[in-house]
This record gives structure tokens, sequence and C-alpha cells, in this order.
């Protein structure tokens, strides 16, 4: 696949806005395509309005799965893009698709060869999918804790700044 800028980008965001099925088509690409298309789906849906992540909803265990799972670094940062946007309802018990989430972002928020961006969307999930559970919240609080601040960069640092106050017991 030849690559596509961001000016096609957006032309394909209005598209998915303003069409269902566009949307439906761009996130069976980012969940089944080759690593390409996959990619420019992802990066098309991280454009759409408040509105279009609302249907994205449905989604959000798949694109978890894709998440966790992608070897693919870019693809990575995009799907957890995509589902930071997302509300994440409360329940009595997180479904388990939250939990393996959680553990992800915990294990990869501390991990040094991550990318920034990897890391800074890993903290800003795990807060909001344990926001509302005081023992997830205070496992997230502690596992903050572990990190070496000096060693962050600027960027990530504020994210975990901002995550460590809030999740303060």
């Amino acid at each position: 696949m030849t690559a596509i800028h961001i000016d096609e980008i957006k032309s394909i965001a209005r598209q998915a806005n303003a069409d269902p099925d566009v949307r439906e088509r761009l996130v069976a690409d980012v969940l089944g395509s080759e690593r390409d298309t996959a990619v420019q789906s992802a990066w098309a849906l991280t454009h759409l309005s408040k509105g279009g992540y609302v249907s994205l909803a449905t989604h959000r265990e798949a694109l978890t799965v894709k998440a966790i799972s992608t070897a693919d670094t870019s693809l990575r940062r995009l799907s957890l893009a995509l589902l930071e946007r997302l509300d994440w309802p409360t329940e009595d018990e997180p479904p388990e698709y939250y939990v393996r989430l959680l553990d992800f972002c915990l294990t990869h928020m501390m991990l040094a060869t991550e990318p920034y961006g990897v890391r800074a969307l890993c903290m800003k999930l795990a807060y909001r999918i344990a926001q509302p559970y005081p023992d997830l919240l205070g496992e997230l609080h502690r596992s903050l804790l572990l990190l070496e601040p000096s060693e962050l960069s600027p960027g990530v640092r504020c994210t975990y700044n901002k995550i460590l106050k809030w999740s303060k017991p």
C-alpha cells in the first residue's frame, strides 16, 4: 500500500463521521487487515469527531485485544489512542477485558523500551479504567510510585504527575 498523507486521512475521517458503514469498514480494517491498511485505518479513526467515537464503543473489547496483542508499535499506539477516547462505563465488576487492558497498561507504562506515546497512553487508560474501583486505583498509584520521574520524558512525566495526583488514595 502506498503512503497516505494527513489531508487524505482527514478526508477519510470526514467520510467516516458522515457514514457509519465507512466507520465500520475502517474498524474492520484495523482489526483484520495487513499492517499498512490497519495502521492507516486506525489513524483515520483517531480523527473522528466526538460523535464518531461513541459508535466505536461497541468495538471496545476487539480494540483492546488488538492493542494488547499486536507486535506493531504504531498500531498499538493508535489502538490505545482510540481506546483512550472512549467512555469507560462503571460496572459493579469490571469485565475481563478491562482487567486484561489494565494489566497490559500497568506493565507497559513501566517499560523504558516502549515509546513515550504508548507509555503515556497506558497511564491514561489505566487511570480511566481504575478510577471507579478504589482497589485498582490504589494499585495504579503504587505502580506509578515505582517509576523514577527523572528517567521519564517531559511529556510522559507530565502525564505521570497528573495521574499520580489524581490516583492518590
